[in-house]
């Protein structure tokens, strides 16, 4: 519901600010809340302001008597918004849904909605009776009468993404793209462009451009501290002010005299403070606002009558910059209060301008003559030239966000630590590792990560962000392509360094293919520690010196093969066996660091390009951002099927394969311990069965032999008979004694048999029971192992 009842604006600090703060209860009456607004825009004439909060509500706030605003409803939440400036109370929106709503003050109910884009509206900007809309995707241009779509920005790189486009009164068209690239046309001229490279002017993370309101002039600002100022004519620079540091958003302000030239900007500072600069003379004007802190957004009126800006609790403010300013143009009051007030510098702004001071000293242009003269930095003053060279940003909000999360886990098993030792874990590498390991969970089964960053780390030890921040720096240039077979070695690279040192060293190389020794032997372990194991401290830091200075990437890798060519003879004479070979790689040398920089020189300077590494790795140097996130890292590095296994989040997936392929070890040794406990059963049932066999086989020869014996007495006896037939009686009767002789004899073998078979039947029994024995000993000891095993599973 339209709300007409208009309720005047409180006035502020001063009379010359006025304050919105409405509150709302959302349904819920006993709590209100304050409206947080995100959106405002002045109409053509300054008359009349709207605001939109970030519920989506819209009001209307009167300028032309005394300051009073009304509600008009809901529009929806919105990104955008724009006066159309040949109809005062028309306006666009644009909103999340990525469409454009057009909509009269008067009648918010009624209105139009323009669909072309994809993303959500950035910014809106007018010329003549055209309306070009932008997001970070697409920029299209209306026709206002009609709404309909006449021209569309076509981008061929998908990964391009438009920050601003903007119109110019004479009909400029600009669009700012998040390369911190400038490309701008004349209206209905797209044939013919022009691009500007800020970089070119020292200018890298670009915030925020506007025309001037003669079209003559574009003014650039970025978190540098400096403003650029080009002439539309043909896009040279006219201007190079730096007032103070870092631009969030500025905005140009008409005054009566001026002429459009717009030479007085307001900015709004990367701390959140607002002031007033003049460009002409690169001085920051004196007025009541500077004490003004904790802006999120500023505004300033088409006829600069007003500005506003939300503050970042959301209140919206109003100011009356004809009052503001009117001490900038009247001399007499401005001599006065010079006179009467002293210029008074603050610490924090003077410690500004000394940093600008040292990177403007410290530039390489000034440093790469001292490092050719002596060879080396000043070891006092290495830690300020390796932080300027490496554009080291002290982003502390990124930086907080890893250290005060607790030590990762992963820690503990990388560098082989116990968790209640306080001490290891407060340790400087230890701190960095776990927000390396926060920043990239992936570098957890990284085990050479603390080598890596040890040496770094102890160059900043006493500032762990910049320790932090130059790791992630030397990962992110000098570590190019090492993780595309994470965690096996890189093979990749490793290849080149083969074709480095075969192209250099034919007869080393021929050496390392005869004896086995692969470049995972003699250069890993070098590039793992970048040296820092078989350098002296102070010889790593001078190559270091060099590496950060030549902006090469591929130079440690021409470092490591010029190490092995120098030590030839002690590999190829004194290295006999492979533990030789690894203490070699782990052990401190006695290399001339300046001979060894002078055989890396020659070999980035003679290795021909086919194999050279800068065809492979990237030559420019990824610079870590002041503000926002760190870059994520490994997002592109991997394969796309080895991604998916090695990311975070499929970490637990990996750890239940494990543990299934464990079970399945276990199982596996269960099963062959049981086929062996049987094999040794079969064996020994069968040698028990042969030894049965054998005592009755035994046996059964003996008796044989006893009964063969027998026959052959019963014979001889019988002959003996035979023969004696004629003897006399007497005789008869001995011949009866010696028949009873011989019964008694038969009956004694017939006895010794009995006892024979039952010595064997008793044998058979114990054999019997000693094989029931052994059954029940080896089921007992299968048992024992099938209890052992299920408890280890």
């Amino acid at each position: 519901m339209i709300q007409e009842k208009w309720t005047d604006l409180v006035k502020g600090c001063c009379s010359n600010h006025y304050n919105l703060k409405i509150k709302s209860n959302h349904g819920n009456y006993h709590c209100p809340t304050t409206v947080s607004f995100a959106l405002c825009a002045f109409n053509a004439d300054d008359e009349l302001l709207v605001t939109i909060d970030s519920n989506g509500i819209a009001y209307c706030i009167d300028l032309s008597s005394t300051p009073a605003y009304r509600v008009l409803g809901s529009v929806g939440p919105s990104t955008s918004l724009m006066f159309n400036p040949t109809d005062r109370n028309e306006l666009f929106i644009g909103l999340n849904s990525t469409s454009i709503k057009v909509l009269r003050i008067n009648d918010i109910s009624n209105f139009c909605l323009l669909a072309g884009h994809s993303a959500p509206i950035i910014n809106i900007s007018f010329y003549k009776d055209y309306c070009m809309t932008a997001s970070s995707k697409e920029v299209i241009i209306w026709q206002i009468q009609s709404y309909c779509k006449v021209y569309q920005l076509l981008l061929n790189v998908k990964s391009i993404v438009i920050k601003k486009a903007i119109f110019s009164n004479l009909g400029h068209v600009a669009i700012l793209y998040e390369n911190n690239l400038i490309q701008s046309w004349m209206f209905q001229q797209f044939d013919k462009d022009n691009k500007i490279n800020a970089r070119k002017y020292g200018l890298k993370n670009i915030k925020d451009l506007q025309f001037t309101k003669d079209g003559r002039a574009m003014i650039v600002c970025g978190v540098q501290n400096k403003i650029l100022v080009f002439n539309t004519t043909n896009y040279d620079l006219l201007k190079s002010t730096d007032c103070f540091t870092g631009v969030r958003q500025f905005s140009v302000i008409s005054l009566p005299l001026d002429g459009g030239a717009n030479s007085i900007v307001a900015v709004l500072t990367t701390d959140c403070t607002l002031k007033f600069v003049n460009l002409v003379t690169s001085d920051i004007i004196d007025s009541c606002c500077e004490s003004l802190t904790g802006i999120k957004k500023i505004l300033v009126s088409h006829r600069g009558h007003y500005m506003a800006y939300i503050s970042k609790e959301g209140h919206l403010e109003i100011i009356v910059l004809n009052k503001i300013l009117h001490l900038h143009f009247n001399p007499r009051l401005r001599i006065k209060r010079e006179q009467k007030k002293s210029v008074s510098h603050q610490t924090e702004d003077n410690l500004k301008y000394v940093h600008h001071a040292i990177k403007e000293e410290l530039k390489l242009q000034r440093l790469m003559p001292i490092l050719k003269e002596f060879g080396e930095y000043p070891e006092k003053h290495r830690r300020l030239i390796w932080t300027t060279i490496m554009e080291l940003p002290s982003n502390k909000k990124a930086y907080n966000n890893f250290s005060n999360k607790a030590p990762h886990e992963a820690i503990f098993d990388i560098l082989k630590i116990d968790i209640s030792t306080d001490k290891t874990r407060n340790t400087p590498v230890s701190i960095t590792l776990s927000c390396l390991l926060h920043w990239c969970p992936i570098l957890e089964k990284c085990s050479f990560l603390p080598k890596l960053i040890a040496p770094f780390v102890n160059v900043f030890k006493t500032i762990p962000i910049l320790g932090f921040e130059a790791s992630v720096f030397i990962i992110l240039n000098y570590c190019q392509k090492w993780f595309e077979y994470h965690p096996l070695p890189p093979l990749n690279v490793l290849g080149i360094i083969e074709n480095i040192l075969l192209e250099a060293d034919p007869l080393l190389f021929n050496y390392f293919a005869n004896k086995g020794i692969t470049s995972s032997d003699y250069a890993w372990p070098l590039l793992q520690s970048t040296m820092s194991e078989v350098l002296g401290t102070k010889d790593w830091l001078i190559m270091w010196d060099h590496l950060l200075s030549l902006c090469k990437p591929w130079f440690l890798l021409m470092c490591t093969v010029a190490y092995n060519i120098i030590y030839r003879k002690t590999i190829t004479t004194k290295l006999q066996t492979v533990d030789d070979l690894q203490q070699f790689y782990k052990t401190q040398g006695h290399v001339s660091i300046k001979n060894l920089l002078k055989v890396a020189h020659k070999l980035d300077c003679e290795t021909p390009y086919e194999i050279h590494p800068r065809r492979y790795l990237k030559k420019d140097i990824n610079v870590l951002a002041k503000e926002g996130p760190y870059p994520p890292f490994l997002q592109f590095e991997f394969p796309k099927y080895l991604t998916d296994e090695l990311r975070g989040a499929n970490l637990k997936h990996l750890k239940e394969k494990e543990r299934q392929l464990r079970g399945l070890q276990l199982n596996t040794a269960e099963l062959m311990e049981e086929k062996r406990l049987r094999i040794e059963k079969d064996n020994f049932m069968k040698s028990i069965q042969e030894m049965r066999l054998n005592e009755i086989r035994r046996c059964y020869e003996n008796q044989v032999l006893d009964d063969k014996r027998l026959l052959e007495y019963a014979k001889r006896q019988t002959d003996d008979s035979n023969s004696c037939q004629y003897l006399h009686k007497t005789k008869w009767t001995n011949l009866e004694c010696d028949g009873q002789e011989y019964i008694c004899t038969a009956d004694f073998k017939r006895n010794k048999r009995k006892n024979k078979y039952k010595n064997c039947k008793l044998l058979q029994e114990q054999v019997d029971r000693l094989e029931f024995e052994v059954q029940d000993l080896l089921t007992t000891l299968y048992n024992k192992s099938s209890r052992t095993k299920s408890k280890i599973i």
